[in-house]
């Protein structure tokens, strides 16, 4: 099949896109989409997608078409409706409700007999997660769980959740903010099987970032002298404007320092890892030495001497629903818990569920 001039080159662009558009064939065989916007005196004026956020205007003779196809508004609906399930894993409430709301507009619309049994499973789908979402529930390895659900496994479930943050938040190239999750996990899930089977991926990140940041303080003060000799190349007005930019970008720089560094000295934790500049030394050597230190702890951590937290929850939750448990029973299985140096969280949510009344 032959491709207009003039959207040769957008053809695969338009493909990627995946945008709805009119089909408009021309008396050459050649097919492409886009809407046609407006007829101007020979020629059809055409919008096209180039990319998802790109659109662009080209000019098509009306004589070189031989039909335009209008565009399925109802196919093309359903196609946006039907991708919105399935729902990701973790996806929050507020999300939940804006996929409900939208399922149900386009079903509440939709005068067509052809999908509208399907359209209706995926509304009733959507409403029955969202409301399990919205009452504490939590979807989590393709499988929905209602809050009680949850209980029983609470502590293995949010440490394996806390670890698949770490590992999102890497994956997408946030290392900085993949450190600070590691570091709160760390904290909350020490005793977690999650937590010594993540240690070598904590390590590796680590040392990933290690060799970056050693190499952006090998280079920052050429940057510095580099961003010198560029403003020197430009007219006073242009230096001026850019300056002032500089200056205020490395005050907004300096109080996020300040702030992480106060946060640092006070409570640590996640705040150990601080936000970087390019342009700015002192931190990125901080940050090397933390690194460095880091790595060296975690590859001397024996895994094995940590608490089982995961076995001493589930053996508190199974002490505690036991049949006929007593409230001496109830309490050694606590004991269980408490003894793994579980968070107060998890203490508290066994607490909360003793058949019968025990003092946290």
């Amino acid at each position: 099949m032959k491709t207009h001039h003039l959207l040769q080159l957008l053809l695969p662009a338009l493909t990627l896109a995946s945008v709805s558009a009119d089909t408009i064939e021309m008396k050459d065989g050649t097919k492409y989409e886009g809407t046609v916007v407006k007829k101007d005196g020979d020629d059809y004026i055409v919008e096209v997608q180039v990319t998802k956020s790109i659109k662009d205007e080209r000019r098509i003779p009306k004589a070189s078409v031989a039909r335009i196809v209008a565009e399925d508004k109802s196919e093309t609906g359903f196609a946006e409706v039907a991708a919105l399930v399935p729902v990701p894993d973790l996806t929050p409430a507020a999300e939940y409700e804006a996929r409900v709301a939208k399922a149900e507009a386009f079903l509440k619309g939709y005068k067509e007999a052809k999908h509208k049994v399907e359209l209706q499973k995926i509304v009733d789908t959507l409403g029955n997660e969202s409301n399990v979402i919205s009452a504490g529930g939590v979807k989590f390895g393709g499988k929905l769980l209602t809050a009680d659900q949850r209980k029983p496994t609470a502590y293995t479930l949010d440490s394996q959740i806390a670890f698949a943050n770490v590992k999102r938040l890497a994956a997408s190239g946030n290392t900085v903010g993949a450190l600070r999750a590691w570091s709160n996990f760390e904290k909350d899930f020490l005793g977690s099987e999650a937590y010594r089977e993540g240690v070598p991926f904590a390590i590796s990140l680590m040392q990933g970032q290690l060799a970056v940041v050693t190499e952006m303080a090998k280079n920052a003060d050429s940057m510095v002298k580099q961003r010198e000799e560029g403003l020197k190349g430009m007219s006073d007005q242009q230096r001026s404007r850019s300056r002032v930019a500089i200056e205020e970008e490395m005050d907004d720089y300096k109080k996020i320092a300040e702030a992480e560094k106060a946060a640092q000295n006070g409570s640590g934790g996640s705040s150990k890892w601080l936000t970087l500049n390019p342009y700015v030394k002192g931190p990125l050597d901080d940050t090397k030495r933390t690194l460095a230190s880091e790595i060296q702890r975690l590859q001397g951590l024996s895994t094995s001497s940590l608490p089982k937290g995961d076995d001493a929850y589930t053996q508190a939750w199974e002490g505690l629903h036991k049949e006929g448990a007593t409230k001496q029973q109830i309490t050694a299985a606590l004991s269980v818990a408490r003894n793994a140096y579980l968070p107060k969280p998890y203490i508290d949510l066994l607490v909360e569920s003793s058949p019968i009344p025990i003092d946290k």
